[in-house]
């Protein structure tokens, strides 16, 4: 399927429709594109060819504003700040390297599994003592 484009405007019209208002974009001498009638809109996608919005700006709804955007890299922006995808599911893996800058703060425990497979939960006590424990599987 052809992709259309605006056509030319030569020696172009405007004009008010007999049903009331009426907006014809590329109305020429010989016809004329009628896109708002009382039935409703009729667009064509050349109409929207060249808009650039630059943000869409929606209300939640208790009234908060939020704007939504794009960076230079094509990063969504929410209210001008790169949006970051939450990774806080539970049960959640998290496959490959990682290199974590700055402090990383674990609540609830930490297991470390060894070269063999075992798993031992480790602690640390109010002295910053470290202990581990081999966790025992009841299979």
């Amino acid at each position: 399927m052809s992709q259309q484009i605006r056509p030319t405007i030569t020696n172009g019209k405007t004009g008010v429709g007999s049903f009331g208002v009426a907006v014809m974009p590329d109305g020429t001498t010989d016809s004329l594109r009628i896109l708002i009638t009382p039935d409703g809109f009729h667009f064509k996608a050349y109409d929207f060819d060249d808009l650039v919005l630059p943000n869409l700006s929606f209300n939640s709804p208790k009234g908060t504003k939020y704007d939504l955007s794009f960076d230079d890299d094509g990063a969504l922006l929410i209210n001008g700040i790169k949006y970051t995808a939450p990774t806080n599911q539970d049960n959640e893996t998290i496959k490959g390297n990682k290199t974590y800058a700055g402090q990383t703060k674990l609540s609830g425990g930490l297991q470390l599994t060894s070269p063999n497979g075992a798993v031992f939960s480790v602690t640390v006590d109010d002295d910053g003592k470290l202990t581990t424990e081999k966790e025992v599987s009841n299979a």
